[in-house]
């Protein structure tokens, strides 16, 4: 959710500095027209705190000490709108509809018909919960549809289905400066769903207990983030994975995304579109991402081709010749360079074609798809070459592959986060990538 009115007041405990917050724009200023010196106003947790006219507090987030004299303009990634001048912590995050009306199906309303064709709706709670078992995020993930009421003045009252919520609830607080961080997680997870990037969430806070009642939940602070998109994505709930299909694995898949680490991927998607106009575009630089998946999860999935000896005797010189070098006079200068040449050297396991060949045929039953050994060989020379710096020409049999590619990376990550295999099929029977 994006705020439309535009916030201004005084930065807490520097009353000469004001400031005026439009969308994600914000301007510090000094009413003092003649100041002395500079003035830092030292950030909190990731966030500058202001105070607005009507007694409502702003915590913008900075990541760093603002340094002013005169003037300074400050483009924020979010802020929070509290009615609290002290917010250190929150135990839950909830996010509000947007794209999630895409990926829940609800089943929160009962219908009931007589005898005298009269209907009869009633509500029921659809909430699916699961634990998070992952050090970084432990607790649990629920979402469910809220019910909406309404009255019209020919029918009496009616019932329908709300918006979908969907909420973290940590097992200990958080502090707010890991908000950017969490809020990540959750948003690469939802794109996940929706192969798409350009997706929103109507609204986001962050919750905590009632202190002398600890039954009852109050909002801390409302959140605003900065979407980069102007349009959001038109795709159908039928072609997304949704949190019911998805059902128990949700726990596997936040915890591949939040171990996922540039050194160590365990959730590489790259490859995924910007919005629904560029879904069927394939660049140079989406081969290389889907390559780099591929690698990923071949590796994760420890796929590995039999060499014969020859190969594993040529391995083995070479690891002695970088062992060599290493205890040698001439090493380089930084020995961590060793472990990952010798790391590679361990790791590797035939030509990447020949990997992602036995993989393919592994899960073609499931995907529904076929390329050829050709096309396969045909992308990785296309890949290797534009990545050395030289040009290469994409057609579209290059473009195919890739989108079947990309399919292979989804079935290896649906199947690596525990999705069985009847689940799969239909998923690409209703064409999730596309």
């Amino acid at each position: 959710m994006q705020n439309v009115a535009r916030l201004y007041g005084v930065v807490e405990g520097y009353e000469k500095i004001s400031f005026v917050l439009d969308k994600f724009q914000c301007v510090f200023f000094n009413t003092d027209p003649m100041p002395r010196s500079f003035i830092i106003l030292p950030q909190n947790q990731g966030f500058i705190l202001g105070c607005t006219s009507q007694n409502k507090y702003v915590y913008i987030f900075s990541n760093q000490d603002l340094k002013i004299w005169n003037e300074l303009t400050l483009n924020t990634w979010g802020y929070f709108v509290s009615s609290s001048p002290n917010i250190s912590t929150y135990k839950i995050i909830c996010f509000k509809g947007g794209i999630l009306n895409k990926l829940f199906s609800p089943s929160s309303l009962l219908f009931e018909y007589s005898d005298r064709e009269e209907i009869k709706a009633t509500y029921q709670d659809d909430r699916l919960t699961y634990p998070l078992l992952n050090k970084r995020i432990e607790g649990s993930i629920s979402i469910h549809s809220e019910p909406h009421e309404r009255r019209t003045a020919e029918n009496g009252d009616s019932i329908s289905t709300g918006d979908i919520n969907l909420e973290i609830i940590f097992d200990e607080e958080k502090e707010i400066k890991t908000f950017p961080e969490m809020y990540g997680y959750i948003l690469s997870m939802c794109q996940f769903m929706a192969f798409r990037r350009n997706i929103r969430f109507e609204s986001i806070a962050v919750e905590d207990y009632v202190e002398k009642f600890p039954q009852m939940i109050d909002s801390v602070a409302e959140c605003y983030v900065c979407y980069e998109h102007t349009f959001d994505t038109e795709k159908r709930i039928q072609n997304c994975l949704t949190f019911n299909t998805l059902g128990k694995c949700v726990t596997n898949l936040l915890d591949s995304i939040v171990d996922n680490k540039p050194k160590r991927p365990r959730f590489n998607i790259g490859f995924i579109p910007e919005d629904d106009q560029t879904v069927t575009y394939i660049t140079s630089m989406k081969i290389r991402e889907i390559c780099s998946a591929l690698e990923s999860e071949l590796e994760l999935s420890k796929v590995e081709v039999q060499q014969d000896e020859t190969f594993a005797k040529l391995v083995n010189r070479l690891k002695s010749i970088v062992k060599g070098d290493r205890d040698g006079e001439h090493s380089l200068a930084d020995p961590k360079a060793y472990d990952y040449i010798l790391g590679s050297l361990n790791h590797l396991s035939g030509a990447l074609s020949d990997r992602i060949e036995k993989c393919f045929f592994e899960y073609q039953p499931l995907m529904g798809e076929w390329i050829s050994r050709k096309q396969i060989d045909e992308f990785v020379k296309y890949r290797n070459t534009i990545t050395h710096g030289s040009f290469m020409p994409l057609d579209n049999s290059l473009a195919e592959t890739a989108f079947i590619l990309i399919e292979l990376v989804y079935c290896c990550i649906l199947k690596r986060i525990g999705m069985n295999d009847n689940s799969i099929m239909e998923l690409f029977k209703w064409h999730i990538t596309s």
